[in-house]
């Protein structure tokens, strides 16, 4: 008996009746219907492009290559993909369908994935640490044609680059005026960003003490930009009394210099980074 296998694809497609389903994913699936005469399409993942990079995040685009070998088309209902970084699990989500996939065909569509690097400052510092981490994006596609829903895996494989913290250094720390009413003191910390993107600061804290007492808590500047590559200067002022740091003028006349202390803490997006650092101020 010889088999018309023409008519059978165009049973196969336009006759759900007359074909037997299988339940292995609760729905028909179409390599088990037409086995041996439907060729799978191919699904593969390319052109890794990173588009954006916080100290705590990625964004990274990518494009998803859909080819046809039959002779009839198919449409592409969803793309699923899931980000595996460092061997946990970074972020899931689903690009919309509606791609039409043409007979003896090649369709592709764009894949934009956002993700954090992890979920806790502690996480994010220990990946930061290392060089580069392994990612591995695995995508599905979710392809029809007519009644027939099947599943087309594809996965791509890399190492991620991580950021480097920001350095932090006080190079000036200077008294402006000194007087019987108290001193007055300019200070200048330096932030360093040697990555290849902008560092935005939500917010930066000082806390500063003079001869071992605490002159100033909780110094707050925010909304700061260091630009990749670039240092930035985080100017602030203060004023003490001499009581405040336990001297009198006879004392700070026979020994003018004051040993002092910066605590800071930087804060961006979802990092917590403390500094510290100590010097000496003739006054």
């Amino acid at each position: 008996m010889t088999i018309n296998r023409r008519a059978l694809l165009r049973t196969g497609l336009l006759s759900t009746a007359a074909l037997p389903l299988t339940t292995s994913t609760g729905c028909a699936t179409l390599m088990d219907l037409l086995s041996g005469i439907v060729k799978e399409p191919n699904l593969s993942l390319r052109s890794f492009k990173i588009t954006k990079t916080t100290l705590s995040s990625f964004s990274v685009s990518m494009v998803a290559l859909l080819k046809n070998p039959n002779p009839f088309g198919f449409k592409l209902d969803g793309l699923d993909w899931l980000v595996n970084l460092a061997g946990g699990q970074a972020a899931k989500g689903r690009s919309p369908g509606g791609i039409a996939l043409k007979p003896k065909g090649v369709s592709e569509t764009q894949l934009d994935i956002e993700f954090n690097i992890a979920r806790t400052a502690a996480a994010i510092i220990e990946l930061i640490e290392k060089r580069s981490v392994p990612l591995g994006i695995n995508a599905t596609g979710h392809l029809s044609a007519n009644k027939y829903k099947f599943d087309i895996p594809a996965k791509y494989e890399t190492r991620l680059p991580m950021p480097t913290l920001p350095t932090f250094a006080v190079p000036r720390f200077a008294v402006r005026s000194a007087g019987l009413s108290g001193i007055s003191f300019a200070v200048e910390p330096l932030v360093k960003n040697t990555n290849g993107f902008d560092i935005d600061i939500d917010r930066f804290d000082f806390n500063v003490k003079l001869g071992g007492r605490e002159v100033l808590k909780n110094k707050s500047i925010k909304n700061l930009k260091v630009a990749r590559g670039k240092s930035e200067r985080v100017p602030f002022e203060f004023d003490v009394s001499l009581g405040e740091v336990g001297l009198t003028v006879a004392q700070l006349a026979t020994n003018p210099r004051l040993n002092w202390e910066i605590g800071a803490n930087l804060k961006s997006g979802l990092l917590d980074l403390p500094f510290t650092q100590k010097g000496r101020v003739n006054i």
